[in-house]
Order: structure tokens, then C-alpha cells, then sequence
């Protein structure tokens, strides 16, 4: 290394290798390095205890089938330790391996191949086991209303006689945390609901990051849900290192609301009185699979406020994107609420720079506006930082940003 660089390491590739990334920034900078707390991964026997209560639940209802609602690569928990106890737990309830199907809640995400599925579940699972995507096409009526817009439900979800939904839970600009009711409404709903669910977060009717309790949008999609029916949920929070810290298990909302106070805990970040810095990195990771999940990265700083970082200073975000642009039916290019970008309000008066190697400045123009800067080699990253940034530069760094929330 060069004497006027030094190293720092953060996670990199989020279902593709999951390696450490090193980047070298100037020597002279004062670095804070704001790691994850970790949890040991819950085994076995911990999984068993949590899922006791399906016991009772399967024996008094006796489904002749069940649907397992699953998140899927935009989330990052691997589920496959968890689901081989799930199963076991069916099937000495009596239910068959034809009766079990797994439903992949992606709203208006990219369906996910074989492969993904593996990934997800694992390959033993994908093998034996029915496994579907949801599509927004495939979708039935229930009978109700969100406002004047008639709520249509994936039609296999809806066809089982038990309905298990399993989701991580992440920091959501929105929602508070993601998973719970989410995962049906809008993960498995159709096209007009998943699009009036993202129309009312512009619009304002929104909640605040990590907050789950008076959270309006939260309670409107809690309230369909429990028309919808969700039997069992298993709420799945998880390491930085996308290993599960624990789950929850029962009632949706109980049980999300137990989930999300301990993720809260597991993710908060006090950066007690370094603030406001200089300079901020914020690496996307667990959530750096695309670039259309890469805002993912602004958690930090959401949560904390403009006063993170100081005005004239500089945010950096970088993320793997592994699989490029990324899919989203309503925001890519051509998508129902896609629209030019704009400047980001809380990036006013900061530069900003984004780094990936995956990705090419025609797509990250067509989701950033063009006065920021886009950089795919990490020589001209460094570059950049030794040529732009004078001095011993106060810098905050967040190497699991996409969970990280800042509080005191």
C-alpha cells in the first residue's frame, strides 16, 4: 500500500461470493469504521422451540394444503436451516410433500430462476417441492376496497387452507421494517395495489424509517391482511453477515412488532457526538444486488438527518450490483411511476459520488440525476478522493448501510 493510502474492508456481494471489498482512501483521514453488532445465529434447537406454537395450530386445523409466502433476493436472509425444521414440522402433522408449495412474494420484482431459488431456499428444497413466483396477473379479488381500488391477492395464496408467510426484516423508508403484512400487500398483490401502495408514499401517506408503531400505511395494509388471512408468521431478523439473529413467531403483527424492536436494537448505530463529518461512506451491503435497491444505502443517513454529514461535504455510496440495473415493474425505465431524476432533497448542498464496478453510467443516469458522479473503476475512486477532499477529513464509515440506523 502506499504511504498516503489506507485500507479499509467492507462486505461486498450479497448472494455472489459474499467476500470482504478493499478500498484505500487517503492516509490523512480521520476514519470512524461504525461496524454491526452480531448476534450468535440462532440453531436448531432455538428454531425448534420458536415454531412450537404451529404444532397445536396444524393439529386443531388439519390443512389438507399449505402455502409458504417467502421474500426473495432483495432480501437477504438464506432460509434454508429455518425451512428444514418448518418442514419436518409439516410433515409429521401429516401433510404431504404435494401439499406444501412455496410462493415467492416479488410484487413487481424479476421472477427469480431455479438457481435463485436455491439460493434462497436451497437446492434440496427447489427440488422436491412446488415453487412459484408470483405474478401480478395471477391475482383474485377479496372482496375489498383500498380506497376506491378493488384488492386482488395472488390466487395460490388465497387457495390454501394454511398460510405461512416468512420475511426478513430490514430498515424501510416506509413501512418502519420490511416484512409482515408487506409481504402480501404488496408482495403478492396485483398491479393497481402494489402501484397505490407506492402513489400513497408520494403523496405523503407514509410512516417514518424503523418506526412500525402509528405507522398509517403499516396499519391500512394490516387491516387487509387480516381480511386476506395469514395463519403463522415467522418474522426473521438477521446478522450483517445475512445469518439469522433470531425469529418470531405467531400472530403478523404481534409477532413484526417483535421482530422489528429487536432488529431496531440489533441495527442502531451511535455515532454519539463525531457528527457532522466531512466525509461519508455508505456501502449498500446486504442489500447491494442491483442498483435499483442501492438507495438502500441511504439508511444512515435518512435516519439520522442532514447534520451527519456537513453542508459542502461528501456522501459516497457504493454497492456491488451484482445483477446490474436490477427490476422493478413500477420504477425502472418504462415502469407505471418511473419518472426522470431528480435531485435527492437530503443530498442538498453534499456531493455525492457512486461507485460500482456492475454497472455502466447509462443506467445509473437513467435512475440518478446527472449532477452527481458516477464511477465503476476504484483506481478513479481514489483518484477522485485524493484530488477533491483537502486534509485530515473527518469520515464516518457504514459497511452494512442498508441496515444501519443512527440513533442516540
Amino acid at each position: 500500500m502506499e504511504n498516503n493510502l489506507q485500507k479499509i474492508e467492507v462486505p461486498w456481494g450479497a448472494w455472489f461470493q459474499d467476500r470482504k471489498e478493499a478500498f484505500f482512501l487517503p492516509a490523512a483521514w480521520k476514519i470512524d469504521y461504525f461496524d454491526l453488532k452480531r448476534q450468535t445465529p440462532v440453531n436448531e434447537r432455538r428454531i425448534t422451540e420458536k415454531l412450537q406454537s404451529l404444532i397445536s395450530e396444524l393439529k386443531e386445523r388439519r390443512p389438507h394444503s399449505v402455502v409458504i409466502a417467502v421474500d426473495d433476493l432483495t432480501r437477504p436472509v438464506y432460509l434454508g436451516e429455518l425451512l428444514r425444521v418448518l418442514l419436518e414440522i409439516l410433515h409429521q402433522s401429516g401433510l404431504k410433500q404435494e401439499q406444501i408449495i412455496f410462493l415467492f412474494g416479488l410484487g413487481t420484482h424479476r421472477p427469480l430462476s431455479e438457481e435463485d431459488m436455491a439460493k434462497k431456499l436451497g437446492a434440496e428444497i427447489v427440488r422436491k417441492y412446488q415453487c412459484l413466483n408470483h405474478h401480478v396477473t395471477e391475482t383474485e379479488s377479496i372482496g375489498e376496497t383500498w380506497g376506491k381500488t378493488d384488492v386482488k391477492i395472488n390466487r395460490h395464496y388465497l387457495a390454501a387452507d394454511f398460510k405461512i408467510v416468512i420475511s426478513g426484516l430490514t430498515p424501510h423508508s416506509f413501512a418502519g421494517f420490511s416484512g409482515g403484512a408487506k409481504m402480501i400487500i404488496p408482495g403478492l398483490a396485483d398491479m393497481e395495489i402494489v402501484a397505490k401502495t407506492h402513489k400513497s408514499v408520494m403523496m405523503g401517506f407514509m410512516g417514518k424509517l424503523g418506526e412500525v408503531e402509528n405507522n398509517r400505511f403499516r396499519k391500512t395494509i394490516e387491516t387487509l391482511v387480516r381480511k386476506v388471512g395469514l395463519d403463522f408468521f415467522i418474522g426473521v431478523v438477521l446478522n450483517g453477515d445475512r445469518t439469522i439473529a433470531d425469529i418470531y413467531t405467531g400472530d403478523f403483527i404481534e409477532a413484526h412488532r417483535k421482530a422489528a424492536e429487536a432488529a431496531r436494537r440489533l441495527y442502531q448505530v451511535n455515532i454519539d457526538d463525531h457528527a457532522p463529518y466531512d466525509v461519508i461512506l455508505l456501502n449498500a451491503f446486504p442489500k447491494d444486488t442491483e442498483l435499483l435497491q442501492a438507495e438502500n444505502g441511504f439508511i444512515p443517513l435518512k435516519s439520522a438527518g442532514a447534520h451527519l454529514v456537513k453542508e459542502g461535504g461528501t456522501v459516497i455510496l457504493t454497492s456491488a450490483c451484482s445483477e446490474g440495473m436490477g427490476h422493478h415493474g413500477l420504477f425502472e425505465p418504462g415502469g407505471k411511476l418511473y419518472h426522470p431524476p431528480r435531485p435527492i432533497r437530503f443530498l442538498k448542498g453534499r456531493r455525492f459520488v457512486f461507485y460500482s464496478p456492475n454497472i455502466v453510467p447509462d443506467e445509473f443516469y437513467k435512475l440518478f440525476h446527472n449532477e452527481y458522479l458516477f464511477l465503476r473503476e476504484k483506481d478513479k475512486l481514489e483518484k477522485y478522493l485524493m484530488q477533491s477532499i483537502e486534509g485530515k477529513a473527518r469520515t464516518a464509515v457504514f459497511p452494512y448501510a442498508s441496515l444501519q440506523i443512527v440513533g442516540n
